[in-house]
């Protein structure tokens, strides 16, 4: 148990992050519009202006999630936490929006694109905040077991598609790793024979040398 710990705590980041794209500007701009659509129509949000604010301030974080997934998951889950506290504070009612699910792809993120002392220590503040919103919205029993599941099943989707990559990435090394030894091997055996022959060809020549020197 130590040694798998210790493993998880030194895993480095995967080497194969793509950088930002234009469908992360899209996938901002597609959030962005549904805070502020959301944030207009919806008649049971209080503070409305606040929600919003705080929804759009949450996005930029899904343009940083493969290069600092720990950022973008602490800037995205630190808002949801400020809107529990606020709502615990001000027992105000519903302060969520259905566009900040985008906190979801950021959990996501950090699992896949994430070191393992950013996996654990990102994970354990996800908890407190979602203990924190599940305490602030009396949460039922079945709305933290539905909850629980669902990031577990995302964090679990994540490390999936981790290990394929990463298993992928490793039989493509040992892909290469095999070309190179066979076209060592294919070396090594032209450079051998024709020492060979030029090793024949001395001797030869020193034979003829001694018996016919003209030749």
């Amino acid at each position: 148990m130590i040694t798998v710990r210790r493993s998880l705590w030194d895993e480095p980041r995967p080497a194969d992050a793509p950088p930002i794209g234009r469908l992360d500007w899209l996938l901002v701009g597609v959030f962005a519009a549904a805070a502020v659509i959301e944030g207009i129509v919806r008649p049971d949000l209080a503070w409305r202006p606040v929600v919003i604010v705080l929804a759009l301030a949450l996005l930029p974080a899904l343009l940083w999630r493969r290069s600092h997934p720990l950022l973008a998951a602490t800037i995205g889950w630190g808002v949801a936490g400020i809107l529990s506290v606020l709502q615990l504070m001000a027992d105000a009612g519903d302060l969520g929006l259905l566009s900040m699910m985008a906190v979801l792809i950021l959990l996501y993120s950090l699992v896949r694109w994430g070191s393992g002392r950013e996996i654990v220590l990102g994970m354990a503040f996800v908890t407190v905040v979602v203990v924190l919103g599940m305490f602030a919205s009396s949460a039922s029993w079945a709305d933290v077991l539905g909850a629980t599941a669902l990031l577990l099943m995302i964090a679990a989707v994540a490390a999936l598609f981790r290990y394929r990559a990463d298993l992928w990435q490793r039989q493509q090394r040992e892909i290469r790793n095999e070309e190179r030894v066979a076209l060592a091997r294919e070396l090594h055996d032209t450079v051998a024979h024709h020492v060979s022959a030029i090793a024949v060809q001395a001797q030869a020549g020193g034979v003829v040398a001694g018996t016919q020197p003209e030749k």
